[in-house]
């Protein structure tokens, strides 16, 4: 087995973890959501303990529910459309023109990913009975460049596939 097999199928493993990782975050969100219409206030007090303002803790809380489908649902969309890239390149064709695409999907749930910091920084500002329960929000520059790197690659990828294309027809 070359090196590049022996990467592909460490890296494909990586993923499919990550994808059932995911899938179990989504799941717990989904059920802390249906818990928290159902039982109310009792959810948040067996979730994050009893406490002052429980119905702004409930609330916030419902929020941070929120924020994390969302959060789930851009982490999907990154792990498959990684995961596709790299089955691609396993099978020996990485510059085909999906990939650009997929690529670029991974661009917008970076994307995506990096702007729920703000609702997560007006939960932990707006609700402040929720404690260390909310996240700070902060601002990231590496996950901002990230993304401009990888719309970045995209185009370049599509480029480079057109030219790829070009230089197959002409052999």
């Amino acid at each position: 087995m070359d090196q590049t097999r022996r990467l592909t199928t460490a890296t494909l493993l990586v993923i499919r973890i990550g994808i059932a990782l995911n899938a179990l975050f989504l799941a717990a969100v989904v059920i802390g959501l249906t818990a928290s219409a159902l039982m109310g206030q009792r959810f948040t007090i067996l979730l994050l303990g009893a406490g002052i303002d429980l119905a702004e803790r409930t609330a916030g809380m419902r929020l941070l529910l929120l924020v994390g489908l969302v959060m789930a649902l851009a982490t999907f969309v990154l792990l498959r459309a990684l995961r596709d890239i790299v089955a691609s390149v396993r099978s020996g064709t990485p510059f085909v023109a999906a990939n650009a695409g997929r690529l670029h999907r991974v661009g917008w749930a970076l994307l995506a990913l990096q702007l729920l910091d703000l609702p997560c920084a007006l939960i932990a500002r707006g609700y402040p009975s929720l404690g260390d329960a909310a996240p700070a929000g902060g601002v990231s520059l590496g996950g901002w460049m990230a993304v401009l790197m990888v719309f970045v690659l995209a185009r370049v990828f599509a480029a480079g596939t057109v030219m790829h294309d070009e230089l197959e027809g002409t052999v």
